[in-house]
């Protein structure tokens, strides 16, 4: 197979292996630092702090259609002014921050990809990201242990990680009692079993 087949192949089975992944934004929005979200709190209201300073002190800093204004009305506007940019902002450095800790979580390089996802213009890296990133570690069911998604058998138990059919050779699904691909039975002392990921 060439190489170009191989990398096809793998972004496939990454594909398979994600769509077992049971995820909520909720539960996505806390794969962020939690520092993150501290730095841009604090930011933001160092910056309504300068811009309340600005206002009060140095009315020749404020817009111009504001200078008649009472200070109040131009505090409130100042305010939604860098509110407005603030979220944006922040928006988008959560956004490259949930890469960041996203890669390093699925074993990939936080940077590398973080890197692509700025410098490739129009979105085109980040989702690039999405298409490739691989899959999450799993628990092997027979033992627990954390183990890579692209492994076969477990290296601690020697648990069959990915069961495939007898007859075809295809890959199985946890609970099947037959083969969903040749209609095979499978012995129904053992259904199939897979590993699940690591939340």
């Amino acid at each position: 197979m060439s190489s170009q087949g191989d990398f096809v192949g793998r972004i496939q089975d990454n594909w398979r292996q994600r769509a077992a992944e049971r995820t909520t934004f909720r539960a996505e929005l806390r794969v962020i630092p939690r520092r993150l979200f501290r730095v841009l709190g604090s930011l933001y209201f160092v910056a309504l702090a300068v811009v309340a300073l600005v206002v009060s002190t140095g009315h020749h800093k404020v817009p111009q259609h504001l200078l008649g204004e009472p200070l109040a009305i131009k505090l409130l506007a100042m305010f939604g002014i860098v509110t407005g940019v603030a979220v944006a902002l922040s928006v988008i450095v959560l956004f490259y921050g949930y890469i960041a800790a996203d890669a390093k979580r699925r074993g990939m390089s936080p940077v590398l990809w973080v890197l692509v996802s700025l410098l490739v213009p129009y979105l085109i890296g980040a989702i690039l990201y999405f298409v490739v990133r691989e899959p999450l570690p799993m628990n092997c069911p027979q033992c627990g242990r954390t183990v890579n998604p692209h492994f076969n058998y477990c290296p601690a138990c020697q648990f069959n990680l990915r069961p495939n059919c007898p007859q075809c050779r295809r890959a199985l699904r946890s609970g099947d009692h037959f083969c969903p691909h040749c209609g095979v039975t499978l012995q129904p002392d053992a259904p199939a079993q897979v590993a699940a990921p690591t939340p």
